[in-house]
């Protein structure tokens, strides 16, 4: 198209500078020139810069060669008629409406071909960038295409065979990689290009291939295959990786030779047993690592590596230590305690010691022995918590006493008060207003003189021996030894008791620090404020006393619910609980063939369950008396 513009305003010179050479070409469109009779009309100047031809009569436009367009911007019925008049026949008009399509399909135009030049340097930049990460590498790469050219390859590949990047480009991959004639099939040989369905199931294929160099000697590939797909999920290309693994095989080789008699002592010893090549590579793997970590010996030697199971870190640390004399004798290490790593991600600790291998004095790896250390801290620990567990039991024990002796202590000063008290009463009875007075004080004072009676008769129990007592009687002081307290006092506390109970057999002693220090716990659990519910009835059928005790508390988290009976186990801040409380309370329990359960409603709350037989014989071994209630 040919075209001229009638009208050089701003839409003239905004139309101008976007068809510039390049589009014009684009849409095969030449402008030829513009009309305006305002001679200084942006548009008309923008033509003149352009050199196009210019003019204010639109008339002239006729005597332009080979224009068969006008592109009218003016909106003006006049000047669309004055042109419609005088142009020849040949020439077609397009209106300010049709312009603004124009001008449309311009912009659209112009939009694919910026977001086509993005995109290519998009595309360019990314190659640019994986050519980088390619050269990178310290494995040999090579990208082949689906007709067996080389697309690319990395610096490495290049490198290790003496090749120019031109040497490689465009060539068949199996006269750049193997030196062959024709292609790897036709030779004898694997290619993955004639197998693509196998190569797309497994995803990636890596087979260890034998060469000979010029020499004649033989050295060893490491050759992994892996698919590169297009958008819709077809292989395009693949990546062929690959590494010089001479030095493991040869080792291997090596060792296979004296591998039988050698693995038969390595299978029968109990501690595991571990060989690795310097790069971390496992070797060997007996029975006793296979128990101690859950790998299979296959798992591990042929897809695992030192680092499936033994801190890399760690593994380094001791590689340093055998190699310097600091530490005993050069290339060994003296049994040292770390953690291994088992297959389920748990940790082990165990004891290891080690040697370093060498073969005419080259390092080609080491031998660690791991020995098991489970049993022995569990035993170490054991030890530790019942030696523990005596020192604070014999701490709560001594509590117990002074708290014997602090009740005497305060007996006697509240006798004194309740003489006093009692004279001043009667000295003032022809003063009535002041007995009412006087009689709360002596309330207040027997009162003070019964709790003090109920903590001595708690701290004189016996110890193992066993007595006939009504279960509603031992629940009823327990309670009545608490009540008064201060944790208590916004605590509603109700019991249903069976008064037709028949007596039990038992320690009275043992079991009032039982049922203590459930009530303090639940008034604890609850912070002081809430309801304690405890029941108690008797089961003929199975000659059982059953006793549940509820609080209103959150409940036990359901992470600490498998915790709550082990010894020194609390919740409580440091100096606040011992972590003896419950612990105690089911040995006690289980001393009287007992049990003692717990359940947490989805609302809320915690009620302990305890089942007592009728009948107590003798206990085995004997429990503290007394948990003062800061101590539970």
């Amino acid at each position: 198209m040919r075209v001229a513009i009638i009208g050089g305003g701003k839409a003239c010179c905004n139309l101008l500078k976007i068809l510039d050479k390049k589009r014009q070409s684009m849409l095969k469109m030449k402008i030829l020139g513009v009309a305006d009779t305002n001679p200084e009309a942006p548009g008309l100047c923008y033509a003149r810069e352009l050199n196009l031809f210019t003019t204010n009569n639109i008339q002239n436009l006729s005597d332009l060669e080979g224009l068969n367009l006008i592109i009218e911007l003016t909106g003006s019925p006049t000047v669309r008629e004055d042109l419609l008049r005088i142009i020849p026949p040949n020439v077609s008009v397009m209106d300010h409406m049709g312009a603004r399509f124009l001008w449309d399909l311009i912009q659209i135009e112009m939009e694919k071909s910026e977001l086509e030049n993005a995109r290519q340097k998009k595309e360019e930049k990314e190659k640019r960038y994986s050519q980088i990460i390619l050269d990178s590498l310290p494995y040999r790469i090579m990208v082949v295409n689906m007709d067996m050219t080389v697309e690319t390859a990395n610096q490495t590949f290049l490198d290790e065979f003496h090749f120019t990047r031109e040497d490689v480009l465009g060539k068949h991959c199996y006269e750049v990689r193997y030196g062959f004639e024709k292609p790897c099939g036709e030779a004898g040989h694997a290619c993955h290009l004639l197998h693509l369905k196998d190569l797309k199931d497994k995803k990636i294929v890596s087979t260890i291939r034998e060469f000979r160099d010029n020499r004649g000697e033989e050295y060893f590939d490491v050759i992994t295959t892996a698919p590169i797909y297009n958008e819709q999920g077809e292989i395009v290309q693949l990546l062929e990786a690959s590494r010089d693994v001479t030095n493991r095989i040869k080792l291997e080789r090596e060792a296979q030779k004296s591998n039988i008699f050698f693995q038969n002592v390595i299978r029968s010893a109990v501690d595991g047993i571990v060989v690795v090549d310097t790069k971390g590579n496992v070797l060997i793997f007996n029975e006793g690592m296979e128990n101690l970590t859950g790998y299979k010996a296959k798992e591990i030697m042929e897809h695992g590596h030192l680092s499936s199971f033994y801190n890399i870190d760690v593994a380094k640390e001791n590689m340093k230590k055998m190699r310097s004399s600091e530490y005993g004798p050069v290339g060994k290490l003296n049994p040292t305690s770390m953690s291994i790593m088992t297959k389920e991600d748990k940790e082990v600790p165990v004891t290891l010691s080690a040697s370093i291998i060498t073969i005419d004095q080259r390092e080609v790896g080491s031998v660690g022995i791991f020995t098991d250390m489970r049993e022995i801290l569990k035993m170490r620990k054991d030890l530790e918590d019942a030696h523990l567990q005596l020192v604070q039991s014999e701490k709560i024990a001594s509590v117990g006493r002074m708290a014997a002796g602090v009740a005497h202590e305060i007996n006697n000063p509240l006798a004194g008060a309740l003489i006093y008290a009692e004279l001043l009463k009667e000295g003032l009875q022809d003063n009535p207003q002041y007995q009412s007075d006087i009689q709360e004080v002596i309330d207040q004072t027997l009162r003070c003189k019964k709790i003090v009676a109920e903590l001595l008769e708690f701290s004189r129990q016996s110890i193992g021996q066993t007595s006939s007592f009504s279960l509603e009687y031992l629940i009823g002081q327990c309670l009545n030894l608490l009540v008064n307290q201060a944790l208590f006092q916004n605590i509603e506390v109700t019991t249903e008791i069976d008064p037709d109970m028949p007596e039990m057999v038992g320690d009275i002693g043992q079991l009032q620090q039982v049922f203590t220090n459930l009530f303090i716990n639940a008034a604890h659990a609850m912070d002081g404020r809430g309801g304690l519910n405890v029941t108690a009835e008797y089961q003929s059928d199975r000659s059982q006393f059953v006793i549940k005790v509820s609080d209103t508390g959150p409940g036990i988290p359901v992470e600490l619910r498998d915790k709550i009976f082990d010894i020194f186990f609390t919740t409580k801040p440091v100096g606040k609980g011992t972590g003896l409380g419950l612990s105690i309370t089911q040995n006690i329990l289980q001393l009287h063939g007992g049990t003692i359960t717990f359940e947490c409603p989805p609302d809320g709350g915690t009620t302990f369950l305890i089942k007592l037989p009728m009948e107590f014989t003798e206990a085995s071994r004997v429990e503290p008396v007394f948990v003062g209630l800061d101590e539970l």
